[in-house]
């Protein structure tokens, strides 16, 4: 059988599907038209179910926000798999409301190898904390900024991403030297490069108002780094504990309880290989 992955991105999840595809003795292919299964990897509408095969779409945020799911023939499409509670129910809603009443949505999380972050189990708490995410109001960065503040001065902001808003990146630049708080834009890091980063730092804060299930979360945990992350829609079903308020971020990060061990179980659990297989048994059968 032939199965094509389509996908406009080099993302993590793509060698675990090569891997995964061959071990099950089919061809896999990357983009490929003349396939027998295509498993779409984001439903935005840029690539079209295939007449004649079997469709598998993946919706992991921005589509949902960006009108993706108006923009897919879903009478060609066999399953929708999300990678966030909150996100599925709302894609439901959305799907019935166009007349696909039961359409077979499910939950799988993102996927990733813990293999490639180096862990250690004795890693201690600092006063770095590390942010690796675009500079965009969506990643809700002023609230990072109001936690910054709100902790001793010796605590420092280090964010890997690229700048897609300077208006952003003016504002933290400005608010973190009047005051006197140390802010690092460090722009764009490659994805093997970033191991290394994250090493440096001691906690993974995330303040998004809205994420899928965001791997640089789990990439952070698979190091032994405790992540703090906002209360965004489905966080809860992902993460424990989140934070609603300034203050739960910050006591979060001071408190004392820093366990490397639970964070590194909890993506080798949740967020392994296994969930792309579980993808592959949607797309093409057990």
């Amino acid at each position: 059988m032939k199965i094509s992955l389509m996908t406009p991105w080099d993302n993590a999840w793509v060698p675990l599907f090569k891997a995964e595809i061959e071990s099950r003795g089919h061809e896999y292919r990357l983009n490929q038209n003349g396939s027998d299964v295509y498993i779409h990897g984001w439903a935005s509408g840029d690539t079209q179910p295939i007449e004649g095969a079997r469709n598998i779409y993946f919706l992991r945020r921005y589509e949902l926000f960006a009108g993706g799911l108006h923009r897919i023939d879903w009478s060609k499409v066999d399953a929708l798999i999300c990678v966030n509670s909150w996100i599925a129910d709302v894609a439901i809603r959305i799907l019935e409301s166009i007349g696909h009443k039961d359409f077979p949505v499910h939950l799988i999380y993102n996927a990733f190898n813990p293999a490639l972050w180096k862990y250690r189990q004795d890693r201690k708490p600092n006063h770095k904390i590390g942010m690796a995410c675009h500079v965009h109001p969506k990643k809700n960065l002023p609230l990072a900024m109001q936690i910054l503040m709100a902790l001793p001065e010796h605590y420092e902001l280090h964010i890997a991403g690229e700048v897609q808003d300077p208006c952003t990146a003016e504002y933290l630049n400005e608010l973190g030297k009047n005051a006197r708080r140390k802010v690092y834009l460090y722009g764009h890091i490659e994805r093997g490069d970033l191991d290394f980063w994250w090493e440096q730092m001691g906690f993974c804060l995330s303040t998004s108002i809205s994420e899928g299930n965001p791997n640089n979360v789990l990439e952070a945990m698979a190091k032994g780094i405790k992540p703090v992350v906002h209360s965004w829609p489905g966080a809860e079903d992902q993460f424990f504990p989140v934070f609603h308020s300034v203050k739960e971020a910050v006591n979060l990060i001071r408190s004392q309880d820093y366990t490397p061990e639970i964070y590194r179980a909890e993506v080798e659990l949740n967020y392994s290989k296994d969930n792309i297989a579980k993808a592959v048994d949607i797309a093409v059968g057990p």
